[in-house]
């Protein structure tokens, strides 16, 4: 029986694929006392689990592709923001000190400072400031799953993938996915994301937007509703989506994916063309984008 859900459209699009669910990022983190010989090697952990995070991140933005009309350069900066995150003394100081007077565990001392970062972040009144809680999130995350050997792997594709029909494409569904996530999956060339938190001005969004990949983000309960394999249209300038489709709802969406298709053709004909009106007034047109390659 088919399902149809809400949430919030932070990438336009319509896309039809099938779901692949992530692991989940509700990390189980212990807390523990450690004994006073053991502060210096548990210090030692966090700073070999900064350098391991540091070397993902450089990796990761050594992949992003060239020729995207200098979208490129911004996503990278994106991917910049989390290493100087990784090393950010409001970050980093509060975790050592708190190792060092509590005498506690890499991992419970993160999550101390993290929840208490995050916590400043959404009280703050500016929206797109507010965001800045999921990078909080993210790079702190990261930092956990390697101090936790949780890392995530990601569907990055396979170079021996066997002859015959190529698979369909995958709609990731997960809790939330990181910036660097968004690169490697936009490569496996994914066909959308949906996430159970996030919101429009996440960096995150910006990158799906960037790529030209739908998304929604902030569908609640998004992995214990949608089942692994199930067939998925994701409308994301609605904030929809339909589990379980049947046969009627593919064709109206494939039909509405052409037209959407169709239109951008036509427009990409004008977007050379001088802004005039028909009685001959000149037009200065001026837009508000996140990305130079929206100008496009």
């Amino acid at each position: 029986m088919s399902l149809w859900l809400n949430g919030i459209g932070v990438s336009r699009g319509i896309a039809i694929g099938r779901v692949q669910k992530l692991s989940g990022g509700d990390l189980e983190i212990p807390e523990y006392t450690i004994a006073e010989a053991d502060v210096d090697a548990e210090l030692r952990r966090f700073a070999d689990a900064q350098a391991r995070g540091r070397e993902q991140l450089r990796q990761v933005r050594s992949q992003v592709p060239s020729g995207m009309g200098g979208a490129e350069n911004e996503i990278a900066a994106f991917i910049d923001t989390h290493l100087l995150m990784m090393d950010d003394r409001s970050l980093t100081d509060a975790v050592v000190a708190t190792i060092r007077s509590s005498r506690i565990n890499a991992e419970a001392a993160l999550k101390r400072q993290r929840d208490a970062l995050m916590a400043v972040f959404e009280q703050m009144d500016d929206a797109y400031l507010r965001a800045r809680r999921d990078d909080v999130k993210h790079v702190s995350a990261r930092l956990l799953r390697i101090l936790l050997n949780q890392e995530r792997s990601l569907p990055v594709g396979d170079a021996e993938a066997p002859a015959g029909p190529p698979p369909e494409p995958s709609v990731i569904v997960s809790d939330d996915i990181t910036p660097a996530d968004i690169i490697l999956l936009a490569q496996a060339g994914v066909a959308a994301f949906i996430t159970e938190y996030g919101g429009p001005l996440s960096h995150t969004a910006i990158l799906a937007r960037s790529y030209g990949i739908p998304a929604i983000v902030g569908l609640h309960n998004a992995r214990r509703l949608f089942r692994d394999g199930e067939a998925v249209i994701v409308d994301g300038d609605l904030g929809h989506a339909l589990a379980d489709p049947d046969a009627q709802a593919l064709q109206f969406f494939h039909a509405k994916r052409n037209q959407q298709r169709e239109r951008r053709a036509a427009l990409s004909g004008l977007k050379d063309k001088p802004a005039i009106s028909r009685d001959g007034v000149k037009i200065r047109l001026l837009a508000n984008i996140e990305l130079s390659e929206d100008a496009t």
